[in-house]
C-alpha cells in the first residue's frame, strides 16, 4: 500500500543522506531483545546453491542462519553495533558452498568507512572486515563461484566488487543516486546493476575487475529496487519502489523487451522480482496489498502470460531467492521468512515473527490513570488485547475485567486541533505545520489531560510539544511509534514500538525508564529499566541480554540476562520507579525496604561475566555413527575467572561425569575436547562452561544418526520416583491451609496408579504435616538424588507455603518454619535446585506454594506476594533441565476451594493425568499436553485470577509422563 511504499522510500533516503560514525564500537554492554527471530524487517537473504541454509539480515543489528528445511534457527551474527542507527543491517549473502556470510549496511564505525563483515557459517566466526566503503550497504551477491563479491550502495556511490579472499577491491563504478541491487548471471561472466537515477548497467567480470558494457534507462520507474538476471543471462527483470511496473529488459541492449501485466496492482509496488530457477516463470512482490496480505504474482512464460496472485505475508516482502529444486525463499518486513512451494502454488513452511504487531490500535491503547497499567493488543488494530499491571507484575489476558478506569490516546482538546496525523506527512496544529523529520510519517497522537502538552508518535521518533507546538523534547526511534498515550496525572508518555516493546517516558523531558516486551506467545514477558534491572515471567528472562561489542574486528558476545540473575532481578524495583520516576532514587529505596546494602556500587555486567562457549566440531547436522562423539570446543572466560567445569547435557539429560570427561588440546589452551556418549538416536548435545561468575549459554550441536540401528532392547519401562510435599497444618497454626496436604496425597495416589502402566515401577515417599519438617524434606530431597537412574523419571510436587527473602531467594516453609528464621528452619531454593538438577533422568517439578491464609469468599488463596519466578526460571534454564509446572505465576495467588476437593492448580493436574490432557487420543499425556490443559482449566475454574505456567528447558523435547487406560 502507498503508506508502505512511502516508508520505505523515505526511510532508505534517510540512510542515504549521510551516515554518521561513532568511532570504536563502545564496550560498555548494550540491552538487546532477543526472541530467536528478528525484531525488526528483514532486509535481504541468501542461501546456498542447494537451499540448505538461509541468512537473513535485519536493522535489529543481527543477521541469522536458518536450517531451511526445519526452518530452525542454527546461530546469530552479531557484528559491532553502537546506539542509533549504527549496526543496522540491510545486505546479507551466503557463499554458493554454504561456507561465508557476508553481511553489511548501517556499519560506519570511524573515519574510514561502512564495513562488510565476513562470517565463517558453520562457527559464526568474524574472519574478515571489508572496509572504506563510503555509504549504507543495501546488496551484498556472491558470484556463482564465490570467489567474488559484488556490493550496492547508497548515495552517489555505485557498486565496488571484491575479492572474497582477501577483501581486495577490484572494480567499481559510481553513480547519480543509490543502488540497491546487484545480481550475477549463470555463469558470473556479468553484472548487473540498477540505481535511482533511472539507469540500469551491465558489466563484465574478470579477475581483475569490471568493464561496462552497457548502460540504459529504466522505463517503469525511475527507483529501481531489484535487478535480476534471467536464468539463461538472456533477460533482465527490474522491479520499482516509485511504480508497480516491472521491466523485463533485453541484457545485451538493456532495450525494453516486454512488461508483464501488472493490472490491479492500483496502490504500492512490485518491487521484488524474481525468476523461477528454470526461467519458466517471473515473480514479483512488494508493498502492493489487498485484502490484509501481500500477494505474491507469478506469470507463466517468462512474464509474458497469464499471472496467479498467492496471498504471502501481512507486511512488505523485500527479497527473492529462487531455489535449485525450484522453491522460492522470501523475506518480509513482518519480519518473517518462507519457502515458497515449486510453481509458486503455496507457501510450504513460513517463520513467523515474535513480537506484536501494535499497528493501528488507535483507543485500543489504554492507560490508567497513574501510568501502572496498559492495555495493549497483540493483533493489528488493538485485537486480542491484554493489560499488564506494573504494580503485581501481572499479564492479564482478558483484558475486559482488568481495564477499569483505564482511558485511550486523547486526540481531541478544547484549543489544540492536530489534523492530517495519520500515518501522514506534514500534521498540523490550529494550521500550522509540525515539523516533523523530512519525509517522516506521523503515526500517532496524544494530548495531556489538561491540553497544555501533546505527543507525536512518527516513522523514527516520539515528539513532546507544548500547546503552541514549541518541541520540548524529541526520542529518536529505530521503528515507527505505532500508538501513543499520555497518563492521566501527567507524569508519563507511554508508547508502543514496531519493535514489540512498550515503554513508559518521563513527561519532563523524555527519558525512558521503564521497558516492557510481551512476547507474541501471550505468555512470556520481561520488563526492564535502562540499567537492566528485570523481572520476567517464566521463560522470559531469556528474551533480552546484554550485547558486549570485542572491538572492530570481532564479533560481538551476548549474554542473556538469565545469566545476571543474581544481580539484575529485582522486581522491587519496578513500582519504585513509577513511584520515585528515577531508577537511581527507586534502587535506593528498594536497597533500604529489602535490607540491601546501600554503599556498594550498582553491578556493571562487564565485571562479572560468565564464559561463552564455542562448539567447534562437529559440525550442526552431521551424520555420526559411533555412540561416542569427540566434541571439540573453544571457551574463552574472563582473566580473573578461570573455567572451573564443564557440563554435558544430551536431549536434556545430564551427563553427571561429565565434569571429568574435558581436556584441553595441545595446540591451543582455549580449545578443548569431550568425549559424549549418545544413544543411537539423532541427538541434541548441549556443552556448558562454568566460572566463579556464572554457566555460560549452551553451546550447542546436533548430530544425526547414521549408524546401525540398535538391536531391540529387552521390553522394559522406566521407574518413576515421586517426591510429593504437603502442609497443610503448621506448628504456627496461624499458617494453617486448608487443601495443601491433601493435594500431596491426590497427587502421589494418581501417579501410583501408573504402576504397570507407563512404569515398570512408581516409588512414592509422601511428606505431609508434622511429618514435613525441613529435616524430612532434604532427606526426601536425597532419596530422590540416590534413587533415580538415567532411565527413571524423577518428579517432585509441592503445595503449601513459600516466600522469598529480602534479597528475593525462594523458600518453602516446611511443617516447622519460622519466616524470621528462614535460612535456619526454611527449604531454600538452592537445596531443591541442587536435588533437581543433578538428576541423571528426567526431571519434573510440581509447585504450588504461592498460597496465604486469606479468605476470598468461599475460596482461600495461596502467596501472600511471594514472587516464585526467578526460581522457576532458574530450573528451567538449559543447564539445570528441569521441567517445571507451577500453579501461578509472578505475586499471583494460588487459589483452593473446598467444592473442588484440590487447590485449582492440582485439580486440573490430576484431571490432566488421568486422561484429559489427552487431546489427540494417543492413550499418552505427554508434558506439553498437560501444560496446556492445565493453564485452561485453571482459567476456567478461577474465573482468570490464576495463571499455571509450564517451562520446558531449551534441549527437553516433549515425553509422554502418564498413560490413559
Amino acid at each position: 500500500m502507498k503508506l508502505v511504499q512511502h516508508w520505505l522510500f523515505s526511510f532508505l533516503c534517510a540512510l542515504a543522506l549521510g551516515v554518521a560514525h561513532a568511532g570504536e564500537p563502545p564496550r560498555d554492554p548494550i540491552l538487546r531483545l532477543e526472541t530467536g527471530m528478528h525484531t525488526a524487517a528483514i532486509w535481504r537473504i541468501g542461501s546456498d546453491v542447494q537451499g540448505r541454509w538461509l541468512v537473513s539480515a535485519s536493522n535489529d543489528k543481527t543477521a541469522r542462519v536458518w536450517d531451511v528445511a526445519s526452518g530452525r534457527l542454527l546461530s546469530v551474527l552479531r557484528p559491532p553495533v553502537d546506539v542509533g542507527n549504527v549496526g543496522n543491517l540491510y545486505s546479507a549473502a551466503l557463499s554458493p558452498d554454504g561456507s561465508m556470510v557476508a553481511v553489511g549496511g548501517w556499519t560506519r564505525l570511524d573515519e574510514v568507512g561502512n564495513n562488510i563483515y565476513l562470517f565463517e557459517r558453520s562457527s559464526g566466526r568474524l574472519v574478515r572486515r571489508i572496509t572504506g566503503l563510503p555509504n549504507v550497504i543495501f546488496h551484498l551477491a556472491f558470484s556463482p563461484s564465490g570467489r567474488q563479491l559484488a556490493a550496492s550502495l547508497g548515495g552517489p556511490n555505485g557498486i565496488r566488487l571484491f575479492e572474497t579472499a582477501t577483501g581486495k577491491e577490484v572494480g567499481r563504478d559510481v553513480y547519480g543516486d543509490d543502488s540497491h541491487s546487484v545480481s550475477f548471471n549463470a555463469d558470473g561472466s556479468r553484472l548487473a546493476a540498477s540505481a535511482q537515477d533511472g539507469k540500469v548497467r551491465v558489466y563484465s567480470v574478470a579477475a581483475w575487475g569490471l568493464t561496462r558494457l552497457a548502460e540504459g534507462a529504466t522505463r517503469g520507474g525511475t527507483r529501481a529496487y531489484t535487478t535480476r538476471f534471467s536464468p539463461d543471462g538472456r533477460l533482465i527483470a527490474l522491479g520499482y519502489q516509485d511504480s508497480a511496473k516491472v521491466d523485463v529488459l533485453n541484457a545485451e541492449t538493456l532495450e525494453l523487451e516486454y512488461q508483464p501485466d501488472t493490472s490491479g496492482v492500483s496502490v504500492g509496488n512490485l518491487a521484488t522480482v524474481a525468476w523461477s530457477q528454470d526461467g519458466s516463470q517471473l515473480m514479483a512482490v512488494g508493498s502492493w496489498v489487498r485484502n490484509g496480505q501481500y500477494p505474491l504474482r507469478v506469470w507463466s512464460e517468462q512474464g509474458r502470460g497469464a499471472y496467479q496472485d498467492l496471498p504471502l505475508a501481512a507486511d512488505a516482502v523485500f527479497d527473492l531467492l529462487p531455489l535449485e529444486d525450484g522453491r522460492t525463499l522470501f523475506g518480509a518486513s513482518d519480519p518473517r521468512w518462507g519457502v515458497i512451494a515449486p510453481g509458486g502454488v503455496r507457501v510450504g513452511r513460513s517463520v513467523s515473527p515474535q513480537i506484536v504487531d501494535y499497528r493501528d490500535a488507535r483507543e485500543g491503547f489504554r492507560l490508567s490513570a497513574d501510568g501502572q497499567k496498559v492495555r495493549f493488543g497483540y493483533e493489528k488494530n488493538g485485537r486480542s488485547p491484554a493489560v499488564f499491571e506494573l504494580a503485581t507484575l501481572h499479564l492479564a489476558q482478558d483484558a475486559g475485567q482488568n481495564e477499569a478506569g483505564m482511558t485511550g490516546p486523547r486526540t481531541e482538546a478544547p484549543g489544540i486541533k492536530i489534523e492530517n496525523w495519520r500515518n501522514r506527512e506534514h500534521p498540523t496544529l490550529n494550521g500550522a505545520p509540525i515539523k516533523l523529520q523530512n519525509q517522516e510519517l506521523s503515526r500517532s497522537v496524544a494530548i495531556a489531560q489538561d491540553g497544555s502538552r501533546f505527543a507525536i508518535g512518527g516513522s523514527w521518533s516520539l515528539r513532546f510539544f507544548d500547546a503552541t507546538g514549541k518541541e520540548l523534547w524529541k526520542m529518536p526511534a529505530q521503528g515507527a511509534v505505532w500508538n501513543v498515550n499520555i497518563s492521566r496525572d501527567g507524569y508519563w508518555v507511554v508508547a508502543s514500538y514496531a519493535d514489540g516493546i512498550i515503554r513508559w517516558h518521563r513527561s519532563s523531558d523524555g527519558k525512558e525508564l521503564l521497558s516492557l516486551f510481551p512476547h507474541n506467545d501471550r505468555k512470556r514477558w520481561v520488563l526492564w529499566t535502562p540499567s537492566g534491572y528485570f523481572a520476567a515471567s517464566p521463560g522470559g528472562e531469556d528474551l533480552i541480554g546484554w550485547h558486549l561489542n570485542r572491538g572492530k574486528d570481532g564479533a560481538a558476545d551476548f549474554f542473556p540476562v538469565s545469566r545476571f540473575r543474581a544481580q539484575f532481578f529485582r522486581p522491587d524495583l519496578i513500582a519504585q520507579v513509577l513511584q520515585t520516576q528515577d531508577e537511581t532514587e527507586a534502587l535506593r529505596l528498594a536497597n533500604a525496604d529489602s535490607g540491601r546494602r546501600q554503599d556498594s556500587a550498582p553491578a556493571r555486567v562487564q565485571d562479572v561475566l560468565p564464559p561463552v562457549l564455542q562448539v567447534l566440531a562437529p559440525q550442526d547436522g552431521a551424520q555420526v555413527s559411533s555412540s561416542t562423539i569427540k566434541v571439540r570446543f573453544a571457551v574463552r572466560t574472563p582473566d580473573n575467572a578461570p573455567t572451573t567445569g564443564v557440563r554435558v547435557r544430551v536431549n536434556g539429560q545430564a551427563l553427571p561425569e561429565a565434569r571429568s570427561l574435558a581436556v584441553v588440546a595441545e595446540d591451543d589452551a582455549d580449545v578443548r575436547e569431550i568425549n559424549v556418549p549418545i544413544p543411537a538416536q539423532d541427538s541434541e548435545i548441549q556443552l556448558f562452561a562454568e566460572n566463579r561468575n556464572g554457566v555460560s549459554t549452551p553451546g550447542v550441536v546436533r548430530v544425526h544418526w547414521a549408524g546401525a540401528k540398535a538391536a531391540p532392547a529387552p521390553s522394559f519401562k522406566p521407574k518413576l520416583y515421586v517426591l510429593a510435599v504437603g502442609v497443610s497444618k503448621y506448628a504456627n497454626s496461624e499458617f494453617n491451609l486448608g487443601l495443601a496436604a491433601k493435594d500431596a496425597r491426590d497427587f502421589a495416589a494418581t501417579l501410583q496408579k501408573q504402576q504397570g502402566q507407563l512404569y515398570s515401577e512408581v516409588k512414592v515417599r509422601l511428606i505431609t504435616d508434622d511429618k514435613a519438617t525441613k529435616d524430612d524434606v532434604l532427606d526426601g530431597l536425597d532419596w530422590l538424588r540416590k534413587e533415580v537412574t538415567a532411565r527413571d523419571m524423577g518428579m517432585m510436587f509441592m503445595a503449601g507455603h513459600g516466600m522469598n527473602d529480602n534479597t528475593g531467594n525462594y523458600f518453602f516453609l516446611p511443617h516447622n518454619a519460622d519466616p524470621e528464621r528462614l535460612l535456619r528452619t526454611g527449604v531454600a531454593q538452592s537445596d531443591i535446585k541442587i536435588a533437581l538438577n543433578t538428576l541423571p533422568g528426567k526431571a519434573v517439578f510440581f509447585v504450588d506454594t504461592c498460597h496465604s491464609g486469606n479468605a476470598l469468599g468461599s475460596a482461600k488463596t495461596r502467596g501472600a506476594g511471594t514472587d516464585i519466578n526467578a526460581f522457576v526460571n532458574e530450573l528451567a534454564s538449559a543447564e539445570n533441565g528441569v521441567v517445571v509446572f507451577t500453579a501461578a505465576t509472578g505475586r499471583q495467588f494460588s487459589l483452593e476451594d473446598p467444592s473442588w476437593g484440590n487447590g485449582a492448580f492440582t485439580k486440573a493436574v490430576i484431571e490432566g493425568l488421568n486422561g484429559k490432557a489427552d487431546f489427540q487420543k494417543t492413550g499418552k499425556v505427554t508434558h506439553k499436553g498437560l501444560d496446556y490443559y492445565v493453564a485452561e482449566r485453571v482459567k476456567e475454574l478461577t474465573r482468570g485470577r490464576q495463571s499455571p505456567v509450564s517451562i520446558a528447558p531449551s534441549g527437553v523435547t516433549d515425553f509422554p509422563i502418564a498413560v490413559v487406560r
